[in-house]
Parts: structure tokens; sequence; C-alpha cells
């Protein structure tokens, strides 16, 4: 039986790491493919969203069971608590019995054309389909979505910011300058020994 896949709303997205998986927080676990979801808590497609989102993870576990500090993957956003909830979406590289790595999510554009690896930055707009994976640990119940694919509705480019853009020049050491004054030794370069 093919596992069930379910969509997200058309939402705004932030640290999409979907083109090329990134290394998590704990070293030890392989690379992973994640994007969060920011839903506005006032829009009616968010708070369906998220019913859905509860029902799947009662279906996944039913009600009575503890459920694990970590064990959904919506949380209220740290900087505005009172407008945004994050869906954090999550798919760990696996190795095949093979050697050979796992793909990740297919990208896809709005035309539902090939996505071209351009890194997709913060603000983008995307559908993710994904699948749930339901966990027990002695902690608790989760479960967690893995995308399995995202559409790039709306794309604003990724750029990495210069953390050197804020100093400014000044007098000190150069590099250039210290490279020519090298340059003032070169004649003394020989096998000969430099009189002193």
């Amino acid at each position: 039986m093919a596992t069930e896949i379910f969509y997200s709303p058309l939402a705004e997205v932030r640290w999409a790491h979907l083109v090329e998986p990134r290394q998590q927080m704990d070293p030890e676990k392989p690379l992973a493919w994640s994007v969060d979801l920011l839903l506005p808590l006032g829009e009616a497609t968010s708070q369906a969203f998220l019913e859905k989102l509860e029902r799947q993870f009662v279906e996944a576990h039913g009600s009575k069971k503890r459920r694990s500090d970590k064990g959904e993957p919506w949380k209220l956003d740290k900087e505005q608590p009172n407008q945004l909830m994050v869906v954090k979406f999550k798919a760990q590289q696996l190795t095949r019995r093979d050697g050979s790595q796992a793909s990740g999510p297919r990208l896809i554009d709005a035309s539902k054309q090939p996505w071209n690896g351009a890194a997709i930055g913060n603000g983008s707009r995307l559908v993710i389909a994904y699948v749930i994976h339901g966990w027990d640990r002695p902690e608790g119940v989760g479960i967690t979505l893995i995308p399995r694919a995202a559409q790039v509705v709306h794309y604003v480019p990724y750029q990495e910011s210069d953390p050197t853009e804020g100093f400014a020049e000044q007098e000190g050491y150069s590099q250039a300058e210290a490279a020519l004054g090298a340059g003032a030794y070169d004649e003394f370069a020989s096998d000969e020994e430099v009189p002193f």
C-alpha cells in the first residue's frame, strides 16, 4: 500500500534547505532537507491546515498517548507568537542498502517544470507535498512531516549577507602593501649569500 501524500496550503517559507541537504545540529545525524512553513494565525486556510495536522496526529497515535515536547512539528513563532505558527518539514538523507544516497524532495516551479537548482530564499511562497511519520519514544509520541516535493509558486532568491559590509576602511595593516614590500627582497633571491 502506497504512503498517502498530503499537501500544505500555499504559504511563505523560511530556512528552506530543499535544494541541498544541510548538516543538522547533531553532527552524528545524517544531512537533512528542511523548511519552515509560516502560517498567519488569522487566516482560515491556516486554521484548517492546523486542524488537519491535529487530526493526523490523533490518527497516528490516538488521543490518549502522552505527547513528546518535540512531538508536534508546529509551534508558535518565537518572534511573532500572536501572528504566526511555524510548521517544520524535515527529511534526513538516508543511505540505501547499495550504499547510494536517497534523493531529496522533488522541486517544481509554478508551471510544474523541474526546479533550476537555485537556492530558495526567505519570503518565497511554496506548497509542500509531505508524508507523515509517526514515532513513539520513551518521552512520548510525535509525528514528523517529511517533504516529498515542493512547488515554488513565488520565488525570492537566497541572498547571503556579507558580514564584512559593516566595516569601514582604516589606517593599518594591508596585505597589498605587505605583498609589495615582500617583492623588494626578490633581488637577493639567488644561490649566493646575501651581503650584510
